[in-house]
């Protein structure tokens, strides 16, 4: 049986390295998909033109390879937020993004549930309708030019578990919107991710892989925190799944440690990384 596809994701490169940089270095060690981490530095979406479009489709077809997703930081954006205009500039930034991701032919990007200060958040009713009305908007976007958004559990968020994630998506009945459940950020909030894909399976798109301990929040090498990815594997095979996980390492120089953590991978189940010549 054919193993799990996975990608990579640059957040390693984020702040540091332009992304046609890391496409190039990162496809000789063998990756063919790429999960791009977006910002000012990376992918400089604020003022990407479309000759930088085309000379990024340029290099993607050299390479032989695929952006499977754009992943958002939520820095300076909210869906959640109070103030009106906030979610307003927060929607106008996503559908310049979803613009980008159908330029390229990606099939999707990463998109949280707001956030919000647990030191002294708004009540719960409030943060729900804040968040709903940024769906109500920008999912029907998404539906027009065919791209997916999916839907993410970060620590902060409004919907930061599976199943928080999965009530909505059922209300909002949407194809636009899925899932991409990240493992780590599950087991932070002690949520078992083997059972937490479970949970998601039917709109799982993208599965986000890394290792964290309980009590900090990380996304560090495989083995090096507490999570049971032998587990999650088990679970992916449970529910059939198809689709893209992408390896989400954040160190200051990934390149050795991606490479030997997708080596553990593979041992679980994942597919193998095949160095080009």
């Amino acid at each position: 049986m054919a193993g799990f596809p996975l990608a990579i994701n640059t957040i390693s490169d984020a702040w540091i390295t332009p992304l046609e940089q890391s496409i190039r270095r990162l496809s000789k060690l063998g990756y063919s998909q790429f999960d791009v981490t977006v910002t000012p530095t990376h992918l400089d979406t604020e003022n990407l033109t479309p000759p930088d479009l085309r000379r990024l489709r340029q290099i993607m077809a050299d390479d032989g390879v695929r952006i499977c997703c754009l992943t958002l930081q939520s820095l300076d954006h909210n869906l959640a937020s109070p103030r009106a205009e906030i979610r307003d500039m927060t929607l106008g930034f996503k559908k310049k993004i979803l613009n980008i991701a159908a330029d390229l032919d990606i099939p999707g990007i990463v998109l949280v549930s707001g956030r919000y200060n647990p030191l002294n958040p708004p009540p719960r009713a409030q943060l729900e309708g804040w968040l709903r009305d940024s769906l109500d908007r920008i999912i029907p976007y998404a539906e027009q030019v065919g791209v997916k958004l999916y839907l993410e559990n970060i620590p902060m968020g409004v919907l930061p578990t599976a199943q928080l994630m999965m009530e909505w998506i059922t209300e909002f009945n949407s194809s636009a919107l899925t899932v991409c459940y990240d493992v780590s950020n599950a087991h932070f909030i002690k949520e078992d991710p083997a059972q937490g894909v479970r949970t998601v399976a039917s709109k799982l798109d993208l599965l986000h892989v890394s290792d964290t301990p309980f009590d900090s929040w990380k996304h560090d090498p495989i083995g090096t925190g507490t999570i049971d990815h032998a587990a999650v594997a088990q679970a992916l095979r449970e529910i059939g799944y198809k689709g893209m996980s992408s390896l989400e390492i954040l160190l200051p120089n990934p390149d050795p440690v991606v490479v030997a953590n997708h080596g553990i991978l593979a041992e679980m189940g994942w597919e193998p990384l095949r160095p080009r010549s």
